[in-house]
């Protein structure tokens, strides 16, 4: 019973021992550029190895098999390093040069628009979008090679059609998430207004990218630009190409009257600032004309409380960034800096942004300005206008 398991024991352990070897094997078969020669080489070893055992079994039974078991091994060793000297040294230096080329990590397959683009500078528009096509068929989830076809439907053969078909049906089959879906349903957009000139499809195209991604940053900044395509007749002339007109200058310009002479254009900033108000009453997240409407409240009207509460306002606003958020704050400290000369209450201002972000790097560059900000005041502090015009009543 006892021997039974013994040999039990002994076969547990040497097909654990020919399973690990044989895993070792193919593996390193596997990894091999040339996987047959790492065969011969591991066969072989093998042989080799079964004839030393074999050889010592019998050979150490007798006095004389002593000696004539060494060199034996010693030509069986031989061997055995002409065989394995340079798998096992490219083995050990391989970590150090593939740094450098790569290693054995094969190359993820993209997509080869090369032969593409060649194409389509010739000129051989038909021929490239059959190129894209065939990229396309083997990595048909590709946004570039989808994005290519459209601009080659449009620009190059003139079909808006199908290049809007072709990105609505890689918009609708894919789930892009929030990034290249607004940036799908952008082009969607633009297709819409540079070819199309309809400003109806094309904001309803971005109004979609506020729907389909709702509470994220693209969702946001389709409001943005949402608030900017308002006048149809200035989205459609601004799409063709301009033209600009060269007048017939005046050869006697020497000899006119001053009141006779072309002015310049006078800028009505009253008339700016109600145009920003009644925009931002239609659209309040708005960001560039609140910012633009801050700045008139305190260069124009010397509202310095005014101007403060808009761009709090905008500091405040949902998915806007770190980097805009600081630059709005350093606005605040230039405006009580230039406008009211108080020192105080732009360190205030500063220190309100670093306590909101403490660990982020605009936080230094506040920090760093805070040190230099009485002599900001005493250098920036602008003289009270006498131009400055009044404004009836503040926006809600």
């Amino acid at each position: 019973m006892e021997n039974l398991i013994n040999i039990l024991v002994g076969l547990a352990l040497l097909g654990s021992l020919v399973w690990l070897a044989w895993k070792i094997v193919k593996a390193a078969m596997n990894r091999s550029d040339e996987p047959a020669a790492l065969g011969l080489k591991w066969l072989i070893t093998l042989v080799l190895v079964g004839f030393w055992v074999f050889a010592l079994r019998g050979l150490l039974s007798s006095g004389p098999g002593v000696v004539i078991m060494v060199p034996i091994s010693v030509f069986i060793g031989f061997i055995l390093g002409i065989l394995w000297t340079p798998t096992l040294v490219k083995t050990l230096v391989s970590p150090l040069t593939s740094v450098f080329d790569g290693g054995n990590i094969e190359a993820e397959p993209v997509p080869f628009y090369a032969i593409a683009e060649a194409k389509r500078k010739r000129g051989l528009y038909d021929v490239s979008i059959a190129e894209v096509r065939k990229q396309l068929a083997k990595f048909p989830h590709d946004m570039q090679g989808h994005l290519m076809l459209a601009e080659l439907f449009a620009e190059d053969q003139g079909d808006v059609d199908g290049a809007v078909e072709c990105l609505e049906q890689f918009y609708a089959e894919h789930e892009l998430g929030a990034v290249n879906g607004a940036f799908v349903l952008n082009r969607l957009a633009d297709l819409q207004l540079k070819f199309k000139k309809n400003p109806q499809q094309a904001r309803a195209y971005v109004q979609r990218i506020h729907s389909d991604f709702h509470d994220t940053d693209q969702a946001d900044k389709a409001l943005q630009r949402i608030a900017h395509l308002q006048d149809d007749d200035f989205l459609v002339t601004r799409q063709d190409e301009k033209k600009f007109e060269v007048k017939k200058s005046n050869l006697k310009l020497g000899l006119m009257d001053h009141s006779e002479m072309v002015q310049a254009p006078v800028n009505d900033p009253d008339a700016k600032a109600h145009e920003l108000v009644t925009h931002l009453e239609q659209h309040p997240n708005d960001t560039d004309a609140r910012e633009q409407l801050a700045w008139m409240y305190a260069k124009h009207y010397g509202k310095i409380d005014w101007a403060i509460d808009q761009l709090k306002e905008l500091t405040h606003m949902e998915h806007q960034s770190v980097s805009q958020i600081a630059r709005w704050y350093h606005q605040m400290a230039d405006i009580y800096c230039r406008f009211s000369g108080s020192s105080e209450a732009a360190k205030f201002a500063l220190e309100e942004f670093i306590e909101r972000f403490p660990q982020s790097g605009h936080s230094e560059r506040a920090r760093t300005r805070l040190k230099r900000l009485k002599l900001e005041a005493k250098t920036s502090k602008k003289s009270q206008s006498d131009e400055t015009g009044s404004f009836p009543s503040k926006m809600d």
